[in-house]
């Protein structure tokens, strides 16, 4: 399987103007402007956690302005006590704190062939943070989930006509009442201690752990609790695995994947020990295993797992890799969640360009 996509001449030729074309490593990469869509440079993987000013950006309408003194969230539908409740009565609730990555739905899309529509993701469309609010669980207890209830509907203050013809509607998505429930789904109203700023969903968030980020609804202004399935332009329209062959599906937890953070692709390396590093992750559980291969996939070599491990975030790992002569090499990494799922070679092609997982091929040249 050929993996390697540098010319004839190798990497080395790709070298001499790297630093001419590595993205602001202090700045996002912008994608998209109206509305702002903006991924994470690569050389922020570094660190375990994404500093908020480097934490990826995706929306779908325009940010919405947001008077805190009037705001509140409603909780209605199929609940015996309807609440709203102001930014204050929120934060005097317990407090729950939860490392959580959060990794977009269509990261990693131009990894498809052929093309697909959508933002043009890259590798960065995926952050870590700390994330603190209250167990959403405890809202909805609070006002007494009805017997009938299924699922529960969350809508943004943000709304636009998500494609022509359309009309007007917020951002709304769904979740199954037992994943609202799960004590770990939160209403987060700060990130790595620090207030959620505008353009991550300032008052308040929700954060799914585990799940691809379009379920994190940001500027949240209203949860109803409801006894069907709900159905909307960003619940069955979009965010749907659709690969032609079955009737589409939706896309939930985030599938095995991992990324390689040093070297960087193109770089050129002396004879010697160099250290390969990374992190990787799952929707469905820890990462147990992650391997490296300098051959191009043909043969794989386990890795160290490194730093802190929690359950809903990426794990960094690291590789000591001596190569054996001077040459051009092909790099791969691939992980095992701790369900027994290993990342797969290739992306399964879908028509939207969803939950892209396939390794990632870096290739550096040595010389002697």
């Amino acid at each position: 399987m050929e993996r390697c996509t540098c010319s004839k001449a190798g990497s080395a030729e790709r070298t001499a103007g790297a630093t001419l074309t590595q993205p602001n490593d202090s700045a996002l990469v912008t994608i998209d402007l109206y509305p702002y869509v903006g991924e994470t440079p690569p050389r922020a993987f570094r660190s375990w956690l994404t500093p908020n000013p480097l934490f990826y950006v995706r929306n779908h309408f325009s940010e919405p302005e947001i008077d805190l003194t009037s705001w509140s969230l409603s909780v209605e539908g199929s609940v015996s006590t309807p609440l709203s409740l102001t930014s204050g009565q929120i934060e005097a609730m317990p407090k729950h704190t939860v490392p959580v990555t959060l990794e977009c739905a269509g990261n990693n899309r131009t990894d498809l062939e052929p093309a697909v529509p959508g933002n043009k993701f890259q590798c960065g469309a995926i952050s870590t943070a700390i994330w603190a609010g209250v167990s959403l669980r405890n809202v909805l207890e609070q006002a007494g989930v009805g017997p009938g209830a299924t699922e529960v509907l969350f809508e943004g203050a943000d709304a636009g006509e998500p494609e022509p013809g359309y009309g007007q509607t917020p951002y709304l998505r769904s979740l199954p009442l037992e994943v609202a429930m799960h004590p770990d789904t939160l209403l987060t109203y700060e990130m790595n201690g620090e207030a959620l700023a505008p353009e991550h969903g300032h008052p308040l968030r929700l954060i799914v752990p585990g799940w691809y980020a379009m379920s994190s609804v940001k500027w949240l202004r209203a949860i109803r609790v409801i006894d069907y399935s709900f159905e909307g332009f960003f619940q069955t329209d979009r965010y749907v695995i659709n690969s032609g062959l079955r009737k589409p599906d939706p896309v939930t937890r985030m599938l095995v994947k991992s990324h390689i953070n040093e070297p960087e692709h193109g770089q050129a390396l002396s004879l010697g020990e160099h250290l390969v590093t990374g992190v990787a992750w799952s929707g469905s559980g820890r990462i147990s295993n992650v391997e490296v291969s300098d051959d191009g996939g043909v043969t794989w070599r386990p890795a160290r797992l490194d730093g802190p491990d929690h359950r809903y975030a990426w794990r960094q790992w690291c590789f000591s890799w001596t190569p054996s002569k001077p040459g051009h090499y092909t790099l791969m990494a691939r992980a095992q969640d701790e369900l027994g799922t290993w990342q797969p070679l290739e992306p399964d092609w879908n028509a939207l360009g969803y939950a892209i997982n396939g390794v990632m091929a870096v290739c550096v040249s040595v010389t002697g």
